[in-house]
């Protein structure tokens, strides 16, 4: 039920936002909070990866060439998922969303709908869903700083076919 009544409320929000100065391009980064959460989580892992390396040091621990290969994998994972995650950009310009290498252009855009799916054991997670005139079908995680913007500029281009 509560799900629903946010889906309501979006709506309701979504009529009533105006944009009063349209742009050219829109940039949609990461929303905060979801960089918060995932930095504390790498932080985590290198912090452990560290230690162990650091007990390996001083000769508290053996070093194996198993263990250290895995620190090493440890924070290449680390370094690359927190490039991937602060590099990470939605940008609408010229009636087109490009992400990273795809491009989605507005008139070639045949629906679209908010839907909630499970991304884990027991967290769900609002994504949008676009199907293009070719039938190819997008997923976007609303993981993004203002999807309310964002889904606004997504409806004033293609109107009806947006469900949310």
């Amino acid at each position: 039920m509560n799900k629903l009544n946010n889906t309501e409320n979006l709506k309701n929000k979504l009529e009533n936002l105006k944009i009063e100065d349209e742009k050219n391009k829109y940039i949609f980064r990461a929303n905060l909070r979801y960089m918060i959460s995932s930095s504390i989580f790498f932080m985590v892992i290198a912090f452990i990866a560290a230690y162990s390396l650091y007990k390996g040091i001083i000769g508290a621990e053996k070093l194996t060439i198993i263990r250290i290969a895995f620190i090493v994998i440890i924070f290449v994972y680390v370094i690359i998922a927190s490039i991937l995650l602060f590099e990470f950009k939605i940008v609408i310009e010229n009636d087109e969303i490009v992400m990273k290498k795809v491009r989605i252009k507005m008139k070639n855009i045949e629906s679209a709908s908010l839907r909630i799916i499970r991304v884990g054991m027991g967290k769900a997670d609002k994504f949008l869903e676009i199907i293009t005139t070719d039938k190819k079908r997008i997923q976007m995680r609303m993981n993004i700083s203002d999807e309310l913007l964002f889904l606004k500029l997504i409806q004033n281009q293609i109107g009806e076919k947006l469900d949310i």
